[in-house]
């Protein structure tokens, strides 16, 4: 694992320049210890803590004393690229990250990492146990004092008690017949043994469990062999137990192997031998070496140890193959084997499919994240007049806070924009941000929009249901726009919402929790609308934690030549014109408007502008509206020699046809030579 994947980046910082006030100001901000200090190139230089901050009041130094005069220069630095492994090998608790240029790029901590290191060690033994438990072998481990220490789910069924019954408990008391205490004592392994749990055959392997060179219990896995053995018993009492056999062979469904107890084969089931592509009574008596590549059941027969559920590669696939010994009289007398062959390549190919999928759906994730992402943050916001800036400064507050907020402003006052940058300054930026304009659903599709719904809970339902725009947001900020626009049945639900912190589908059975912050915003007075019963007021309240009135552009008009400039900027860009500046005639124009559309209404007019300009690269009065300027756009003038030429290639036109486009009755008609006529018709691409 590298460290730039646990460490945490883009750190709080200090430049060497900062003081001692602009320091503590940091370190009380942000409740930290201590705070890095970088150069100008973004180097870093050193550390400043807060007890360098104590000893330089101590000291009596100025709060106006630089960083750097007093910061601690002794610090360590890692590379974001170098394995967490080296860590450990250090005695320092606290790293610098930087990149191959020195750059500062993220803080690591031991303790960080111990936290990673504990969340993966976490993940890995649940899925441990998850795989133990789903085993279809029996699983028993006990500890030195032969206490069971674990007890799966098959277990249980074969024991026949449930796994709280037994745990902690001596496994004498529950399997009377149990060697796992002779396994802790002799650390030998027993493999290999058959025996009875109450009315199960099972065959059992017998481990200890060592840590290093040390024992510390032991484990048995233990397989169910009832049905083999009920096989075996009922056919033995067969009189005519080939014809019973080979009847089973023919009809099984897998490959089927019977072979002696020297390895020769004595049956084989028809699926089998077309699987291997041999003929059926031509490989009877040879020896399944010789029929079956990777075949260990002449060992099997032989040893009369059983190998259950075993990988075997035979024509190119890997193969499940379990191979049970014949036991008659204690002694091994051949064995008995099934290889799952069918649907090798279906799975293969289910396997692939899923993996798709699997790619799909993590590209259809970061689409659908990418879609829910706030665009803007503070820096978007353009203007630094004094009723912005107090806007601004109430809106990075909200931004610290989980509070709902309540953005009041004009239409095209940028409450959108404000919205975007609470959100992508809070603690919850790194999650979605969903935009929802109440008055651009239908009522009637508004609930299931928000709150999403379960399949068929209504005519034209979609399969699989459909998540809400509040579950959606989850972890993050949903912004209603228009919320005046709510109807007052939905807002009911809101409120709910609100109070009790879940959702709940349209037909689903029960609500989910979620955590989700509000930012709602209107053009509309709720006040006036609660009064006049047009929306709840305990909703009005719920939602006006936080209240942020966006002045309209009229009010701010020291704003607009730097929107002006900004804008002019974004929508060359975006035009593909080269249109750089205003003249200070249409900026004067621009100010003394009064917007009743607000910024909106300036990007509108800016933008039409740019597109009038032909070859200028200065708006001009000219290409502002009249509703503006106050005067009519003057139309073109063209000049003596444009109006000449016109009317001369017309004439010469109209003289052409007049004479089916008889050139020389042409130039006599416009009384010039036949040359002249040519010339200017070349002019006139005629």
């Amino acid at each position: 694992m590298k460290i730039k994947e646990v460490m945490s980046p883009k750190p709080v910082t200090l430049l060497e320049e900062d003081t001692l006030q602009q320091a503590a100001d940091i370190l009380g901000k942000y409740k930290i210890d201590s705070v890095p200090v970088i150069n100008k190139r973004g180097k870093p230089v050193g550390i400043f803590s807060k007890n360098t901050f104590l000893n330089a009041i101590a000291e009596g130094k100025p709060i106006s004393t630089t960083v750097v005069e007093i910061m601690e220069r002794d610090f360590s630095t890692v590379n974001g690229e170098d394995n967490t492994s080296i860590i450990f090998d250090r005695a320092e608790d606290k790293f610098l990250v930087v990149d191959d240029e020195n750059n500062l790029v993220g803080i690591l901590t031991k303790k960080d990492l111990l936290r990673v290191y504990y969340e993966k060690l976490k993940y890995t033994t649940t899925n441990l146990n998850a795989m133990l438990e789903s085993a279809s072998n029996s699983i028993i481990a006990i500890d030195l004092e032969y206490k069971i220490t674990y007890f799966n789910r098959s277990a249980e069924k074969i024991v026949g008690k449930s796994k709280s019954e037994v745990l902690g408990k001596d496994i004498r008391e529950i399997l009377p017949q149990t060697r796992l205490p002779a396994v802790v004592e002799s650390g030998e392994a027993e493999i290999g043994k058959t025996l009875k749990i109450n009315d199960y055959t099972v065959i059992a392997n017998r481990t200890p469990i060592k840590l290093g060179d040390k024992i510390i219990g032991a484990v048995s896995v233990f397989q169910d062999i009832t049905d083999y053995e009920n096989v075996l018993l009922e056919l033995d009492k067969q009189k005519n137990i080939t014809d019973v056999l080979n009847t089973v062979m023919e009809l099984a469904y897998d490959g089927i192997l019977v072979v002696d107890k020297q390895g020769h084969i004595t049956m084989i089931s028809d699926a089998y031998s077309k699987f291997l592509g041999v003929n059926k009574d031509e490989v009877i008596g040879k020896h399944v070496t010789e029929v079956i590549e990777n075949t260990r059941m002449h060992i099997v027969a032989q040893t009369g140890v059983p190998e259950v559920a075993d990988l075997q590669k035979i024509k190119g696939n890997y193969m499940i193959a379990t191979r049970i010994p014949i036991i008659k009289n204690g002694e091994s007398v051949g064995a008995v084997g099934k290889v799952i062959f069918r649907n090798v390549k279906e799975l293969d190919t289910l396997y692939k499919k899923v993996s798709k999928m699997e790619k799909q759906l993590e590209h259809y994730k970061g689409q659908l994240k990418m879609l829910n992402t706030s665009k803007y943050s503070f820096n978007c916001i353009v203007g630094k007049s004094n009723a912005l800036e107090e806007v601004r400064g109430f809106a990075k507050k909200a931004s610290l806070t989980d509070s709902n907020v309540l953005i009041i402003g004009e239409s095209g006052t940028g409450k959108e924009l404000f919205a975007h940058a609470i959100h992508n300054a809070s603690s919850r930026s790194d999650f979605p941000f969903v935009k929802v304009n109440c008055a651009a659903i239908p009522n009637e599709l508004l609930e299931s929009e928000l709150f999403g719904y379960e399949e068929g809970s209504f005519t034209g339902a979609k399969k699989g249901g459909k998540i809400g725009k509040f579950e959606l947001a989850d972890g993050g900020t949903i912004f209603l726009d228009e919320i005046g626009d709510m109807p007052l049945q939905m807002q009911a639900k809101l409120l709910r919402v609100l109070q009790e912190k879940e959702v709940e589908r349209i037909g689903a059975i029960g609500a989910k929790k979620i955590d989700t912050r509000i930012i709602a915003a209107t053009n509309q007075n709720l006040e006036v609308m609660v009064k006049e019963g047009k929306f709840r007021g305990d909703l009005y309240y719920r939602l006006n934690v936080l209240t942020l009135n966006i002045p309209p552009l009229r009010e701010r008009p020291e704003d607009i030549e730097d929107l002006v400039i900004h804008m002019i900027d974004k929508l060359s860009n975006k035009l593909g014109k080269y249109v750089d500046k205003i003249s200070p005639e249409a900026m004067e124009y621009l100010k003394k408007y009064s917007w009743p559309g607000n910024v909106r209404e300036l990007e509108n007019v800016l933008e039409r502008a740019i597109n009038l300009i032909e070859r200028d690269t200065t708006i001009q009065v000219i290409h502002l509206p009249e509703k503006i300027t106050g005067q009519i756009p003057l139309k073109k003038i063209k000049s003596l020699n444009e109006i000449i030429e016109e009317a001369e290639r017309q004439g010469i036109i109209d003289a052409l046809r007049a004479c089916n486009n008889n050139r020389s009755e042409a130039a006599r008609l416009l009384k010039i030579s036949r040359s002249s006529l040519y010339e200017k018709m070349g002019k006139y691409n005629l």
